[in-house]
């Protein structure tokens, strides 16, 4: 909050450019000790923006560690906005990138991109004994958790359908044979039918 307020300070004063011209937009995201700073990549704002952080790391005791932090230009030339990045003596990390475990990117994101999240999936069944549980016992993991593994990203993200059928096969493979694949013959039910139930 203290942070985010000295921002707020800053653009009210004119120290820091406004990031939209006709409404406000905050210009930080904080999670945990995740951080991501939004400026304008210029030499005025980058130095405004390294100037708040080393008073807010005095005052708070919370220093931040430039070399351990990165600079990604969003939108604009690099070269043009080379100079100003440098002065916050960042290594620069290209787009797209990860916050939160969900890239960043301005394009909708490709299969390649979101496959750590199938992979993700895919990886959980292992370690599960399905050989032990009945029908039962197999939607429930379902439901609670292979369906639950990709919300995070798909609530921010607009996925492929190539995405999405990954994870329905794995969804379905472990119903019908306690496994990431099921053939025709496991199925009992059309998937689209089993997707579409609810509870009364």
């Amino acid at each position: 909050d203290t942070l985010g307020r000295l921002l707020r300070r800053a653009t009210e004063l004119r120290i820091l450019q406004q990031l939209h011209p006709r409404r406000p937009i905050p210009s930080v995201s904080l999670y945990a000790d995740d951080v991501v700073l939004f400026c304008h990549p210029t030499l005025g704002d980058t130095s405004a923006v390294r100037s708040i952080l080393q008073l807010f790391g005095r005052a708070s005791g919370l220093n931040v560690n430039f070399s351990k932090s990165s600079a990604t230009l969003i939108r604009g030339d690099a070269e043009d906005a080379a100079p100003a990045l440098n002065l916050l003596g960042c290594p620069m990390v290209e787009m797209s990138i990860t916050y939160l475990g969900i890239p960043l990117t301005l394009w909708r994101p490709t299969a390649a991109q979101l496959q750590p999240v199938v992979d993700k999936a895919a990886g959980m069944l292992p370690c599960w004994k399905a050989h032990l549980m009945n029908k039962a016992g197999h939607l429930a993991f379902v439901k609670a958790i292979l369906a639950a593994i990709p919300i995070h990203q798909l609530l921010v993200l607009a996925p492929p359908k190539k995405t999405l059928k990954a994870l329905e096969k794995i969804q379905r493979g472990f119903l019908w044979a306690g496994r990431a694949k099921a053939n025709g013959g496991n199925c009992h039910v059309n998937w689209q039918r089993v997707a579409s139930v609810t509870p009364g």
